[in-house]
């Protein structure tokens, strides 16, 4: 756990960069730090691990200031992962992420296994990747040594200063989300800054709004973007902040797990039961060993032929299903592509698993964040 009381950094001439910050992060969530340039969310980032010194206040880590440890020791129980990088050029991939260990005088055997681990963990095959050099991996590539490097010792708290910010868009999706699965293994409390507003709804769980030194809103990306406190975290946010809603929220807390089903050797009989059964309009069509999703009929076509597969519309799953860690903004988009009103959702195998419909997302959109009936539907994108 981190908390800010009444932290304070003013510079000689009377600027103050951070003024008066309250702040309590729990463990392990990811609080992201945004704002405008000059806001002060780097600087208070800094303060944690003391690159930056208080002016006064405190900063607590578990209960203690973060004071009491000399500078050089805090800075080694703190993962930190910066825009820039910053490997060694001279030294290889696997020497890079052992700086913090081998200052930690962990003996060599147990560095080998860590780098391979984090290695692993991020992506990189251990094998191919160990002995290189920086320079001879991609940007994306040179992202995750950081994040490996920011774990090597395995802190429990990690600051990262626009980690994915010198990449370019797709290799910048990709990198998000492999960091959030990342951390729902391994749980870090992480403080992350951020200019993106995007890249801070999709990161956080808590999502810190700064303004000229000082804390505007401190909150879940949802609350936020439902309820911003004033004029500036509204046009902060963005005027598409329902969008941005839909985009926090998972199929797969949102869809109907029971939809209208028919194997492909049913008869028309049985599929005329099945409407009968749910009051649909369609019944998916799927394949009876593995339930993957073949097709759907409608029932004015039930009317005119005799045969399930000629009365059905043969498709791939690919081009008619949503999959069900797809968000409810990914599935407005299909739908609106599409044109249904009903829309199967999909496992990763192209098994149906539910369906999805228009009015759910159109309920989905005027629901109350702060209400606990509905809360239980969000959930951050990874």
């Amino acid at each position: 756990m981190i908390e800010f009381k009444n932290v304070v950094k003013q510079y000689p001439n009377g600027f103050r960069a951070v003024d008066n910050l309250n702040l309590l992060v729990h463990e392990g969530e990811i609080c992201v730090l945004i704002g405008p340039s000059g806001c002060g969310k780097t600087t208070s980032m800094r303060m944690i691990n003391r690159l930056i010194d208080i002016s006064s206040g405190e900063i607590l880590i578990n209960g203690q200031p973060n004071t009491e440890l000399p500078a050089e020791e805090l800075r080694r129980q703190i993962g930190y992962a910066i825009q820039q990088i910053g490997l060694l050029p001279h030294m290889t991939i696997s020497d890079n992420i052992a700086i913090v260990p081998r200052l930690l005088k962990w003996d060599e055997d147990r560095i080998r296994t860590r780098v391979d681990e984090l290695l692993d963990l991020v992506g990189l095959d251990p094998d191919i990747s160990r002995d290189k050099f920086p320079r001879q991996l991609s940007g994306g590539q040179q992202q995750r040594v950081g994040v490996a490097r920011a774990l090597g010792a395995d802190p429990p708290i990690m600051l990262m200063d626009e980690p994915f910010g010198a990449v370019d868009p797709i290799t910048r999706e990709v990198l998000q989300a492999e960091f959030l699965q990342i951390q729902e293994r391994v749980g870090k409390t992480i403080i992350f800054v951020t200019h993106d507003i995007d890249e801070a709804i999709k990161m956080g769980d808590r999502i810190a709004i700064m303004r000229d030194g000082h804390l505007v809103q401190y909150d879940t990306p949802d609350t936020i973007l439902a309820h911003p406190n004033n004029r500036f975290v509204r046009d902060f946010v963005g005027t598409d902040r329902t969008l941005k809603r839909l985009g926090l929220i998972r199929i797969k807390n949102l869809m109907d797990a029971s939809p209208p089903t028919c194997t492909l050797d049913s008869t028309v009989e049985e599929a005329k039961q099945c409407f009968v059964d749910y009051g649909a309009k369609s019944v998916f069509i799927v394949d009876k060993d593995d339930g993957t999703l073949k097709g759907w009929v409608d029932k004015e076509e039930l009317k005119t032929n005799t045969s399930l597969l000629d009365a059905m519309y043969e498709a791939h799953w690919v081009d008619i299903a949503v999959r069900q860690d797809a968000t409810a903004r990914e599935a407005l988009s299909a739908m609106v592509a599409r044109g249904f009103r009903v829309t199967p959702v999909v496992d990763r195998h192209g098994k149906l698993v539910g369906t999805i419909t228009l009015k759910a997302l159109q309920d989905l959109v005027s629901y109350d964040p702060t209400s606990t009936a509905t809360t239980e539907a969000v959930s951050n994108v990874g």
